[in-house]
């Protein structure tokens, strides 16, 4: 049956193999390809409201596993939204998450927040492809990479002005989404090197194997600036669970669907609470309620989403101002000869959006710059997209 298709896929032991096109499988016909974006995004982020940006593409998301539990769904957060696959046996109940997803936009964020699903099957009628391979990032957790032509496609499809219509979710019919196991409970993570990158690369030689070999030699730069950690931007030195008085607004609205009253409170009390006896656990390293003070931090960093491919590269790194000259050195020979465009973007930390089926390994937690991170990163890669037009 195709809906379990990604289990037969192999895993890329490798991260620099990510955009070998001899690694992927085709997705099947009667997938669909799932977009989601905040739209104004860049002008909420001017606001400072990043988070509730990036909470809003991490709930997209978790709306969607949370409406096929016994699927694995590929996916790809990217900051301001995210991209899923989805099998047209699973469409209805999707569709309900996602326009439940809408709402919560609407009623709790006032942001709007754009939803398109295209079939893969109208994609390959138009000569595109989308293809899925796994990455195992920890003993837990397996993420899936994306690559192909139809995930751009299905982008412009959605976005644009006369055809976004036709792949829109109808309004009309069931809502229904849970955020269960969605949790934003940790501090901002500072950078330990002194940049938190948020990084997104997009090859544009003709050949598929000329533009993995541009990824490829980008990943190789990087690998050889780095040190052992590959630049991770989380580590148990930054990691800090929000204080009593912390800020936990952005949870407690995904949680309760509201902004304010009686739900809202009682989900942002529950988060405090929730936090505080996770900091107690941590410090002391004990465990109780299923978690583990001294394991889950850990296994935090390992099941963290830093970097991926979706027939862009996408990363979150520490580095420092020596290893960030070394990665924009490359980045500008290899714009400056035609392989690829660019964008990234600097931040004085890291921002942490956890999703958690069990506190004992079945966790994955999504990573991006604070103040801008990959939604501004992926502002001035479309800048160079446009002067090569121009």
């Amino acid at each position: 049956m195709s809906d379990d298709f990604l289990d037969s896929v192999p895993e890329i032991q490798r991260f620099a193999d990510v955009a070998d096109p001899r690694l992927y499988t085709d997705v099947p016909a009667s997938w669909h390809v799932v977009l989601t974006d905040v739209r104004g995004s860049t002008k909420a982020i001017e606001e400072g409201r990043y988070r509730d940006v990036n909470a809003l593409g991490v709930a997209s998301i978790v709306a969607l596993r949370n409406a096929t539990p016994d699927l694995e769904l590929p996916y790809v957060f990217g900051g301001d939204g995210a991209t899923l696959l989805v099998p047209d046996t699973r469409r209805a109940v999707c569709e309900a998450a996602l326009r439940g997803v809408r709402r919560l936009a609407e009623t709790a964020f006032a942001l709007e927040l754009r939803v398109g699903l295209v079939p893969i099957a109208e994609l390959r009628s138009a000569g595109h492809t989308v293809q899925a391979a796994r990455f195992r990032t920890s003993p837990h957790v397996r993420l899936a990479m994306l690559r192909g032509t139809g995930i751009a496609q299905a982008e412009r499809w959605v976005k644009d002005a006369t055809l976004g219509s036709r792949y829109a979710i109808d309004p009309n019919g069931p809502d229904e989404a849970s955020f269960e196991g969605f949790e934003c409970r940790w501090q901002p993570v500072p950078s330990r090197r002194g940049h938190i990158v948020s990084l997104i690369v997009l090859a544009l030689d003709r050949d598929e194997h000329e533009r993995a070999q541009s990824y490829r030699h980008t990943i190789e730069t990087l690998e050889g600036a780095l040190e052992d950690d590959a630049g991770h931007p989380v580590s148990l030195a930054g990691l800090r669970l929000r204080t009593l008085f912390g800020d936990y607004s952005v949870e407690a609205r995904i949680r309760s669907g509201k902004s304010a009253g009686p739900e809202y409170q009682a989900a942002h009390a529950h988060a405090r609470k929730k936090a505080q006896i996770g900091r107690a656990l941590v410090a002391f390293g004990k465990s109780a309620g299923g978690f583990d003070g001294r394991a889950y931090p850990r296994e935090l960093i390992e099941n963290t989403d830093f970097r991926k491919f979706d027939e862009a590269l996408r990363m979150v790194l520490d580095l420092s101002e020596e290893q960030l000259c070394v990665l924009e050195e490359e980045l500008e020979r290899a714009r400056a000869e035609g392989h690829l465009v660019y964008g990234l973007h600097r931040a004085p930390s890291a921002l942490i959006t956890c999703y958690l089926r069990s506190y004992s390994g079945d966790h994955v937690h999504f990573v991006d710059g604070s103040n801008g991170g990959y939604a501004l990163a992926a502002r001035q890669l479309k800048a160079q997209l446009a002067a090569r037009a121009a």
